[in-house]
């Protein structure tokens, strides 16, 4: 990445990195426990005229969000989508291509659901946000669950040992076993999975009002799901392309979750969703 800069709305401190000096942006929201420098990879498919703005989510990098409104006021939808518009009065510009890589895609989608008018085309690469995730509910969104996490931030063995258990049970499988045990090895990353989830835990769009914007504002649509991704399965599209009239095509690369690599360089650069304007 080249500069470095933030945008500051009332409380809220929002970083964000610039490649390229052209007039046209695609704006880029990356997955948890990720950073903005993984669209480094991108470069290569940006034209002379534009330039890659890819944003730090809350609780990672230099974004800010205040500790005191973790667990009663949390994000707003509203308060993002200001966020992204200071942004666009910052780097001035009206509309922007937007790329939102697993949970980067749900907070894409509610820009979608709430200022589709901004957006030229929309890329979701694995994006949450399809389908409720009842653990993710339990802790984010109760009393109960938060006391309960923040235990296992100071000590997660019992957690670990029940992942263990399930998955000899065969309910959980290697890969969402490893996952587990990827997110919840040190305290810092457990710290991390605490403050994004409660901070961003309002922020879920309605999958029919995105479907119905996308298709009313003839937004280029393009959706990658990795064909053996355990974390965000690709059966999950049809929870969104079933209130398309005409489904869109969803491209299933062979790989899991992670999926900013070069397979998706090549099939972005061969559907060309930034080129031109819908």
């Amino acid at each position: 990445m080249q500069q470095r800069n933030t945008i500051t709305v009332a409380d809220l401190q929002l970083e964000y990195f610039e490649m390229g000096t052209g007039k046209e942006v695609v704006l880029c929201l990356h997955g948890f426990g990720r950073e903005a420098s993984d669209f480094d990879i991108f470069q290569a498919l940006l034209a002379p005229h534009q330039r890659l703005v890819a944003i730090n989510l809350f609780a990672h990098g230099n974004s800010i969000f205040p500790k005191n409104r973790l667990s009663k006021e949390p994000l707003k939808a509203s308060e993002w989508c200001e966020l992204i518009r200071q942004l666009m009065s910052t780097l001035n510009i009206t509309h922007f291509h937007l790329v939102g890589y697993s949970m980067g895609g749900r907070l894409a989608m509610v820009m979608m659901q709430l200022m589709p008018e901004c957006i030229h085309s929309l890329t979701l690469i694995a994006p949450d946000g399809l389908k409720v995730n009842l653990l993710y509910r339990f802790v984010s969104e109760t009393k109960l669950g938060r006391v309960m996490y923040r235990r296992i931030i100071q000590n997660p063995a019992w957690l670990l040992r029940a992942a263990d258990v399930l998955k000899r049970m065969h309910i959980l499988n290697e890969k969402l076993h490893r996952f587990v045990y990827v997110q919840l090895e040190t305290q810092a990353k457990r710290q991390l999975v605490y403050d994004a989830w409660l901070a961003h835990r309002e922020l879920f769009p309605n999958l029919r009002i995105v479907a119905t914007n996308i298709q009313q504002y003839h937004t280029r649509l393009l959706l990658i799901f990795g064909a053996y991704d355990a974390i965000i399965p690709p059966r999950l599209a049809s929870q969104l392309t079933r209130y398309f009239i005409t489904k869109p095509r969803v491209h299933l690369p062979a790989a899991g979750h992670r999926l900013l690599n070069k397979e998706t360089v090549q099939l972005i650069a061969h559907e060309q969703p930034w080129s031109g304007q819908p």
